[in-house]
C-alpha cells in the first residue's frame, strides 16, 4: 500500500451536537492517506478455533482463513467480537491477529482498544498495527463509558489520532460491552482527517446507513454493514460491503450478492439468496458461536465446537435445524449456481 502525505484543511467543522467538534488546532496536524480505499465486498468477523483445552487451535485458524479465501472473501476482521476478543487476552490478540495477516492473501483489519484509559489504547493500537494489519479498529463503547457524552468520545478519538502518527483506523460499533453508534455529524468529522479506512455499522437502520454512505462517499472510508437483512440496501447505495455474522454460515452468499447485486434492478437469483439470508437469520443467531462452528464442520472444516462464552451446548434440536440450513444452502447453491465450499 503506498501511502503520500496530506493536510486535513477542515476537521474544526461545529456539529449539530450543540457545539461537540473536534477541537480548533486539529487541522493543523499532520496526516497520511492511502491512494486506494480498502477493497469492496465481505469482509468476515472471524471465529476463533480452540482446541480442547481452550487455547488457540491454530491448525484450525489456518483451515479456516482458507475457506474465508476460498469463499470469496475480499478482507478479514480478525480479533472481532466474533473472534471472542473480550475472551482473549492482550498476548493473544496479537498473536492471533499476526498470524491471520501472515497467514493470508488478504488484506486483515483488528481490534486495538481495550480500555477506557487513551494512553493503554495507544499503546496497544500501536502492537495491533506492528502486525502488518491495514488497519486498526477502534471501539466507542469501550473508549468511553456509557455515561459519557460525545465530547468525550471525541476527545478519546483526537488523542489517539495525535498518538498514534500515521496509523490507517477503522471504527466498529460493537454492540458489547454496550451499544454506541457514530452518528452521521460526528463521522463527518471523523472521515475528513483522513485517518479511516474501514467501518463496520450496526445501526440496524438502511436510511440511516445510506446517509453515513453517503457521507463517506468522497472520502478513503468504506462503510461496510453488519446487519444482514440491510446489506443489498447497502451496497446498491454505494456500501463498501458487508460485514456479517451470517457470513459464518454461508459467506459465499455475501461475495455473490456483492457481484451481482449492486444493480440498479435485483435480478431473480439475487432476491431468491437476499430472501434465504432473510429467513434464516433467527437460525444463525441462537447458541451463535458454537452454531457457527457445528455448522462449519458440517462443511468440512474440522473445528472443535467450543467456545470460552459461557454457553449452553447444542442440543438435538440445534442441530437438527442446522442439519436443516445446510440441505437449504446446498439446495440454493445449486439453483442459482454458487459453488457452495464442501471439504468433505
Amino acid at each position: 500500500m503506498n501511502w503520500t502525505r496530506r493536510k486535513f484543511l477542515n476537521a474544526g467543522i461545529m456539529t449539530t451536537l450543540g457545539g461537540v467538534w473536534l477541537s480548533s488546532g486539529f487541522e493543523k496536524l499532520s496526516f497520511f492517506t492511502t491512494e486506494n480505499k480498502l477493497p469492496g465486498g465481505f469482509w468476515p468477523v472471524m471465529m476463533t478455533p480452540y482446541k480442547e483445552d481452550l487455547t488457540i487451535d491454530y491448525d484450525g485458524l489456518k483451515r479456516l482463513i482458507r475457506w474465508y479465501e476460498d469463499s470469496g472473501a475480499t478482507g478479514l476482521f480478525a480479533n472481532c467480537g466474533s473472534s471472542e476478543m473480550y475472551d482473549l487476552n492482550n498476548q493473544e490478540r496479537i498473536a492471533l491477529t499476526k498470524f491471520v495477516v501472515e497467514n493470508s492473501k488478504l488484506p486483515v483489519v483488528s481490534t486495538g482498544t481495550f480500555s477506557d484509559q487513551i494512553g493503554e489504547n495507544i499503546d496497544f493500537i500501536k502492537k495491533i498495527h506492528a502486525t502488518g494489519v491495514q488497519a486498526v479498529v477502534l471501539i466507542p463503547s469501550v473508549m468511553v463509558r456509557k455515561d459519557e457524552n460525545n465530547m468525550a468520545l471525541l476527545h478519546s478519538f483526537e488523542n489517539i489520532m495525535k498518538e498514534t502518527g500515521d496509523i490507517p483506523l477503522g471504527i466498529y460499533e460493537c454492540p458489547s460491552p454496550y451499544k454506541r453508534l457514530i452518528g452521521p455529524d460526528i463521522l463527518d468529522q471523523l472521515q475528513k482527517t483522513g485517518r479511516f479506512l474501514y467501518f463496520k455499522d450496526t445501526t440496524c437502520d438502511a436510511e440511516l446507513v445510506a446517509q453515513k454512505i453517503a457521507i463517506a462517499s468522497n472520502s478513503d472510508l468504506g462503510i461496510y454493514n453488519a446487519h444482514s437483512p440491510d446489506v443489498l440496501h447497502s451496497i446498491r447505495h454505494g456500501g463498501a460491503g458487508m460485514s456479517c455474522i451470517a457470513g459464518n454460515f454461508y459467506p459465499e452468499l455475501f461475495s455473490y450478492l456483492w457481484r451481482n447485486g449492486r444493480h440498479k434492478e435485483a435480478s431473480a437469483s439475487v432476491k431468491k439468496v437476499n430472501d434465504f439470508i432473510l429467513s434464516n437469520k433467527s437460525v444463525i443467531g441462537k447458541k451463535y458461536a458454537i452454531g457457527a462452528k457445528y455448522f462449519m464442520n458440517l462443511r468440512g472444516l474440522d473445528l472443535r465446537v467450543n467456545s470460552r462464552k459461557n454457553v449452553s451446548a447444542l442440543d438435538d434440536g440445534d442441530k437438527a435445524r442446522l442439519d436443516t440450513l445446510w440441505k437449504g444452502l446446498t439446495a440454493l447453491g445449486k439453483e442459482v449456481d454458487i459453488d457452495i465450499v464442501n471439504y468433505n
